[in-house]
């Protein structure tokens, strides 16, 4: 048997508050390829060592004759997920190899007892509370929209920043919690970028990045870009585009915002997509 269970990363959050997040999975993956072994996992770091034994503790297992081969697109400490996305990705293959699959639930609440989680392996875009990894609302379908990520340099640590957080009295700005409503009504490109560049905003009070309000309005001056969003824990900002939008016009906008910014650095093209846990089996 040769299992294959994919994880997407995301780019940021569309937005996060007292009330949970928004997720924004990208067509990035964190990978577990699964071959008969000696029960060893290959790759990832010390979370995903934490999956791989709650994963084996669900099971009721101390080990399987297969060895996890763990790889990853997603850079780590830059709010991309790549953390959630291994941890998820692990729990997945361990207990499917199993002949245990857990369900998304259950892979949410192991996950958030690891750190807070993305919640990128719920379909669509979800609407998930990070520190119990529980769903409240589910938007589909998910419009394409291509991201320019840029990195305002640096990395985050999830589960400190989180902590460092704690005991804040957190609330919603109201042009914020108006943005969110109209999502609520139904999504659009227009919608979430409207929706993330307020979030997004909001979150300088928490997370500052440079220049970011100079860098959002010079972006939106560009017809083709719909919003920017923000890494709420971590530093990178996405560029979201009207779905269509050519290449040549995506790299217009990616240079002109690279040379009026210097302190951002340009690092990906992604596309919104559908969160979720791809398996494959042969």
């Amino acid at each position: 048997m040769e299992l294959t269970v994919r994880v997407p990363g995301s780019c940021g959050e569309v937005m996060q508050g007292p009330w949970g997040l928004i997720t924004c999975p990208v067509d990035r993956f964190s990978t577990v390829t699964v071959r008969p072994g000696s029960g060893q996992l290959c790759g990832g770091g010390e979370k995903a060592c934490r999956a791989l034994h709650l994963a084996l503790a669900e099971c009721g297992r101390a080990a399987l004759p297969y060895d996890f081969i763990l790889t990853s697109e997603l850079p780590q400490g830059k709010g991309m997920a790549s953390s959630s996305a291994d941890i998820c990705a692990v729990l997945a293959a361990v207990t499917t190899a199993c002949g245990q699959p857990l369900s998304l639930r259950r892979i949410g609440r192991l996950a958030a007892s690891i750190e807070p989680t993305d919640g990128v392996f719920y379909p669509g875009l979800a609407m998930v509370d990070p520190e119990k990894g529980e769903i409240m609302r589910t938007f589909l379908p998910v419009p394409a929209i291509p991201i320019a990520v840029f990195d305002a340099g640096g990395t985050v640590d999830t589960v400190a920043f989180h902590r460092s957080q704690q005991g804040r009295i957190k609330t919603e700005a109201l042009f914020v919690r108006q943005a969110r409503q109209r999502l609520l009504c139904g999504i659009s490109a227009e919608r979430l970028g409207e929706a993330a560049s307020r979030s997004a905003l909001a979150n300088q009070a928490v997370l500052l990045k440079p220049a970011f309000p100079s860098f959002l309005r010079r972006a939106r001056q560009h017809a083709c870009v719909v919003g920017v969003n923000a890494a709420h824990s971590g530093t990178v900002a996405g560029v979201f585009f009207r779905p269509g939008t050519a290449r040549p016009q995506q790299e217009a906008v990616i240079d002109d915002l690279s040379r009026r910014f210097p302190q951002w650095t340009y690092y990906d093209t992604v596309c919104l997509c559908s969160g979720g846990i791809f398996i494959e089996s042969r």
